[in-house]
């Protein structure tokens, strides 16, 4: 099954897809993922089976779901607080109920608990959540946070659009992400006030650090949007 996702703000629907992806991975499911934009949308259609739109996007919703029908496809809105499903087993289960057979009913990786019974468990508080577990076994290894160093692309620096669009991301990402110029104190990545503080030129080279699930495909994203010049897109 091929997965498209459009959520129309930042690196978000790169986030989501590869969650998604990586549970259904784990489930030993036949799934690819990738991520689109509302530009891009009328031609990656054509590749998708499902699609998944960002709440951003629910304005879009009936053009969307019009020209998806034309196409057979599936559409599926993501809720507003899709972006702290960190692990993607939501997301999963959205896409499993959407197109029928298991109604949801996924059974997790190496066992035959239902998905859906996983997640409600979760939510009650029981340990027997797949989540909560994946969570736990990270506390118990006591892992260290992720750093990356990355040289800025975009001519004239961290200035107000690529800061937006940064941090917009960092914010997406739903876990703890800090920005550091050469060996300055960190900021909160999420914060567009924090990063133009930090008064960052093209050619300057912050280091990113970021602790929880899924680390290090954050930091794969963020670091390509700043070394991705976007004074010379726009």
């Amino acid at each position: 099954m091929r997965i498209l996702v459009v959520c129309g703000a930042g690196a978000s629907s790169t986030f989501v897809a590869q969650r998604v992806r990586r549970a259904a991975h784990e489930r030993g499911l036949d799934y690819s993922a990738f991520a689109g934009t509302e530009l891009s949308l009328p031609i990656d259609l054509d590749a998708a089976d499902v699609v998944l739109v960002g709440p951003h996007l629910a304005h879009a919703l009936d053009r969307i779901e019009r020209d998806a029908a034309f196409r057979g496809t599936t559409v599926v809105l993501l809720p507003s607080d899709i972006f702290q499903d960190l692990d993607g087993t939501r997301t999963l289960a959205l896409v499993r109920d959407a197109v029928g057979g298991s109604g949801g009913n996924l059974p997790a990786a190496g066992g035959t608990a239902p998905l859906v019974t996983a997640l409600d468990e979760h939510a009650a508080g029981d340990d027997a959540g797949g989540r909560r577990h994946a969570t736990s076994d990270r506390e118990d290894l006591d892992m260290p946070p992720t750093t990356r160093t990355v040289r800025i692309g975009s001519s004239h620096g961290l200035h107000a659009r690529p800061a937006k669009l940064f941090a917009a991301a960092a914010k997406d990402a739903g876990i703890p992400i800090t920005i550091a110029k050469d060996a300055g104190s960190p900021v909160n990545a999420a914060s567009i006030l924090g990063v133009i503080s930090l008064g960052i030129e093209q050619g300057d080279y912050v280091t990113l650090t970021a602790d929880g699930d899924g680390a290090e495909e954050v930091l794969d994203v963020l670091a390509e949007l700043l070394a991705t010049d976007h004074d010379a897109e726009g």
